[in-house]
């Protein structure tokens, strides 16, 4: 045999190794539980603050909503959760939907979420987690990227250390802060205080993500927010890919999708002028559980 076909023969025993691993890695990966137990971590809008009323609307959560007798009853809105697709999809038995998430919560609180997930021996866990590292009082308090990235991996490191074999993480990234504001310009909170007098109470720190809504920052000030939101993502992106190569015992996704999307003036709270109103909750369902770990039907 001459050279030139030795280097041949190398060349395609190399590319036949080179698609084997993927397969073999997935091959190598605990069978996938079903996500009968639901646990979500994050902030407020997890718990859909001001989404339909003045408070914390869990009915209408993105991933823990449900709709029963009482909200078909009182008119609320039908979110069609990851909880009740869950439900649709899988079946009632078994089910458990806990939420974790807490208003206010940021990328330090994550990992005493996750510990919670833990204990709730929960099969599908959701992170959406890191829009309050963002919205700050003043831009030095927006945490480093080491820092985010410190904490992030601590709570992930929780869930990896404590799930159950064939669990999964769900990671979505942090929604474009910028484009709410855009959108929300031109509202009126209860249809009669426009959203922008609202937001200047963040001049007194009355009033939440100064770094985004307070009038005096200027354009150059809210790109700043906005390129610590994108960072932000990149790591929640590049940390999951991370942990799905390395660890056989789960499964971990990610999508940026809810980034992306164009929200429009409809999807923000008329309560707040700056969370997720119903239709919007009912919007980050949609997008999330689209590209999301478990869009396709079981077979």
């Amino acid at each position: 045999m001459n050279r030139t076909n030795v280097w041949i023969l190398a060349v395609l025993a190399l590319l036949c190794l080179a698609l084997a691993a993927p397969q073999a890695l997935a091959q190598g990966k605990a069978a996938q539980l079903k996500p009968k137990r639901l646990s979500s971590t994050g902030d407020s809008m997890t718990e859909a603050i001001d989404a339909e009323l003045p408070a914390a609307n869990h009915w209408a959560s993105w991933v823990n909503g449900y709709h029963g007798f009482w909200e078909w009853l009182l008119g609320l809105t039908n979110v069609n959760s990851h909880n009740q697709r869950i439900t649709k999809a899988f079946g009632s038995s078994g089910r458990a939907n806990y939420m974790e998430a807490k208003s206010g919560a940021d990328m330090f609180d994550f990992p005493a979420q996750a510990k919670q997930a833990v204990s709730r021996k929960a099969s599908y866990v959701t992170v959406l987690m890191g829009h309050n590292d963002v919205c700050q009082d003043r831009f030095i308090d927006i945490p480093s990227d080491e820092v985010f990235e410190d904490r992030f991996r601590e709570g992930m490191e929780t869930l990896r250390q404590g799930l159950p074999a064939g669990a999964t993480v769900y990671v979505v990234g942090i929604v474009d802060i910028y484009r709410l504001w855009q959108v929300a310009g031109d509202k009126r909170a209860l249809g009669i205080v426009d959203c922008e007098v609202l937001w200047a109470a963040t001049l007194l720190r009355w009033y939440p993500c100064g770094t985004m809504l307070n009038p005096l920052i200027g354009e150059a000030g809210r790109q700043f927010t906005r390129e610590r939101n994108v960072a932000f993502n990149a790591i929640l992106r590049r940390v999951t890919e991370e942990y799905q190569a390395q660890d056989s015992n789960h499964h971990y996704v990610f999508t940026d999708e809810i980034f992306k999307y164009p929200f429009v003036e409809s999807h923000v709270s008329d309560i707040d002028c700056f969370h997720p109103s119903a239709p919007g909750q009912r919007k980050l369902s949609e997008i999330t559980w689209r590209h999301g770990p478990f869009a396709e039907p079981p077979k």
